[in-house]
């Protein structure tokens, strides 16, 4: 049996491929040091958060604050604006979907109520369940007053032709502002803080506007009645 034995040459070259080896992994971890360094980029925008939140935090040092920041109200337009939310908590809370309008100066209020849901048809005397509604906004405007002089113009709309000075007393729009009128006095509105009036107008609506008196002075009468 004759057995042949390989034997290699003489001029063979071992390793022929090891360069392309070499390259080929040297490629392999530049590319695995570029997605780390993808990965583990920073973002500007994320420090300055940390920072910010280490900060607050640890030295009790606030964020900083937006350039556009709003205008701090002074002590009366915060009080205006306290009262404004108050009253529109009362008459919000009483006839829910209410109106409410507020000037361009921001220092007049008003509610648009429709008559039908202060009296009952053809009728001048109050709903009962509008009680707290009178005795809740009358106690808001007393605390205001107490700080800023404050009065109350309640309008309502009287038809197509208003009523004569003879008709006033058996007018049914008219009856029903003294019903008003009457409840907030009840409520321990002043007199001299009410004003009351009648429109020309078809809309069935009954408007109160709350405002700051231009002068501290009596406008109509003393307080004697005189």
């Amino acid at each position: 049996m004759t057995v042949d034995i390989y034997a290699p040459e003489k001029n063979a070259k071992y390793g022929a491929n090891t360069p392309i080896i070499y390259v080929s992994l040297y490629f392999l971890l530049l590319a695995f040091f570029i997605y780390l360094h993808s990965i583990s980029e920073p973002k500007e925008e994320k420090v300055q958060q940390v920072i910010g939140s280490i900060d607050f935090a640890f030295k009790g040092i606030k964020q900083k604050q937006a350039t556009s920041e709003p205008k701090e109200l002074t002590g009366d337009e915060l009080g205006l604006a306290v009262f404004h939310a108050q009253l529109k908590k009362v008459y919000e809370t009483a006839i829910p979907l209410i109106e409410s309008k507020i000037n361009q100066a921001g220092d007049e209020l008003q509610f648009v109520v429709p008559i039908s849901q202060l009296f009952s048809n053809q009728s001048a005397t109050l709903r009962n369940t509008r009680d707290a509604l009178f005795s809740d906004a009358a106690m808001v405007l007393i605390k205001r007053s107490h700080a800023a002089p404050t009065d109350m113009e309640i309008l309502i709309d009287a038809g197509e032709f208003l009523p004569t000075s003879a008709e006033l007393k058996d007018n049914i729009n008219a009856m029903r502002l003294s019903n008003l009128v009457e409840s907030f006095l009840e409520g321990g509105v002043p007199a001299r803080n009410i004003f009351i009036g009648m429109k020309s107008g078809q809309t069935n609506n009954v408007y109160f506007r709350f405002y700051l008196r231009s002068s501290t002075k009596r406008q109509f009468r003393d307080e004697d009645g005189g």
